[in-house]
């Protein structure tokens, strides 16, 4: 079905928000909450704001908003009335022409078409210009609302599929909790030791490996991206082919490694697990190498507030945060029984392949909606019966 498209600036007015003093912000409840680019996605600001203000930079639930550095996100706001701030658009007056959640439904594809093509030095800007200048097909009113439905529909079977995941990684911090005690009492149900008294083996990653950089295949080189709370993540990686030295033998990863960042985002953990192949890690992350603990126990230990807390207690960088090899041999490490630390393995290994599986229809998900999305605003998906 053929279709006009038109100018965005010919059907939509953006309101910008405003460059609040910082004097007037807090962080107790005071005031009305501040809607910063950070807050655009979470949906809610744990940022108040106690001065003046004009009423037309407040928001209220049902508003689109759009984060205008960084990634150019777009979200509904549903964390009450709040305040505009800068570098936040909202999605202000729309043509009886055109639906708004069809307009809502249309942008994340263009807005990332704008991101991706954007030029940056350290941050990427967006600006309402281009906003204005974005093309969208417009049919007519019935079938603009009948695409937003479909495509919503897709889209909260999405929302309730990440909510599932979500809720199968809380259950796996509660199991633990459970299990082994909380940051209260974990240190007392326990005997506790010094970690460097339990390693066998403690190494930091390689620096200037761009030269061994390859494209696929070669040996895994693993980042910090590729280590998330308790996790490690493989839809990122890079390639190597390492060279034959004394510092690729010591950081070349064994299975049951647990690894843990040291530098920049410190904390994140994550399990090798056995099969990955060949692999190596650069210089944020660290391996521990420990016959003593159980790694998937070590692992989530790490991971809980009670481990967060040595690590965080650890940090004294002013401006990088960065942990050495004596901070990370002093964390206070409760020993529970073997058979303990091994069921709680098991008991993660059995909530993970649920995870496995919820991931999965997620992804099949996502195609389904890209799908949607591609042929719903070429003008084909209001042309076919069965949807």
């Amino acid at each position: 079905m053929n279709t006009t498209t038109v100018q965005l600036g010919e059907l939509v007015s953006f309101l910008s928000g405003f460059a609040f003093k910082s004097n007037f912000f807090n962080t107790d409840g005071d005031g009305l909450p501040l809607i910063r680019i950070r807050d655009v996605k979470i949906g809610h600001s744990q940022t108040y704001y106690t001065g003046a203000y004009d009423e037309k930079f407040i928001v209220t639930d049902g508003d689109y908003l759009i984060g205008m550095d960084g990634e150019f996100n777009i979200a509904r706001w549903n964390g009450g009335k709040a305040l505009l701030n800068q570098r936040v658009c909202k999605i202000d007056q729309v043509s009886p022409r055109l639906d708004r959640d069809y307009l809502a439904r249309f942008l994340p594809r263009a807005l990332k078409l704008i991101e991706d093509a954007t030029p940056f030095a350290t941050v990427k800007h967006l600006s309402t210009k281009s906003l204005k200048e974005i093309e969208i097909p417009l049919p007519p009113l019935i079938e603009q609302r009948r695409i937003a439905e479909v495509l919503s529909r897709v889209d909260a079977l999405r929302t309730k599929r990440r909510e599932s995941i979500a809720l199968l990684g809380d259950l796996t911090e509660s199991v633990f909790l459970d299990m082994f005690g909380d940051r209260k009492n974990i240190y007392t149900n326990w005997p506790t030791r010094k970690l460097g008294e339990l390693l066998d083996f403690l190494t930091s990653g390689s620096r200037g490996w761009a030269s061994h950089y390859v494209d696929e295949p070669g040996s895994l080189f693993l980042r910090i991206q590729n280590v998330r709370r308790n996790e490690l993540l493989l839809n990122d990686v890079a390639y190597v082919s390492p060279p034959e030295t004394a510092e690729a033998r010591r950081t070349r990863v064994q299975p049951g490694d647990v690894l843990l960042s040291i530098t920049a985002d410190l904390g994140r953990t994550a399990v090798v697990p056995d099969g990955l192949g060949e692999a190596f890690i650069n210089q944020h992350l660290s391996i521990l190498r420990c016959s003593a603990l159980n790694p998937h126990y070590l692992s989530a230990y790490l991971s809980t507030p009670a481990g967060q807390e040595q690590i965080m207690g650890r940090n004294r960088q002013a401006v990088k945060a960065g942990l050495n090899f004596d901070d990370v041999r002093s964390f206070s490490t409760p020993c529970p029984p073997m058979e303990l630390q091994d069921e709680f393995a098991e008991r993660l290994a059995s909530t993970r392949s649920l995870i496995s599986s919820h991931q999965k229809h997620l992804g099949e998900l996502d195609a389904l909606f890209a799908a949607a999305q591609y042929r719903a605003f070429r003008g084909e998906l209001w042309d076919d019966p069965a949807v």
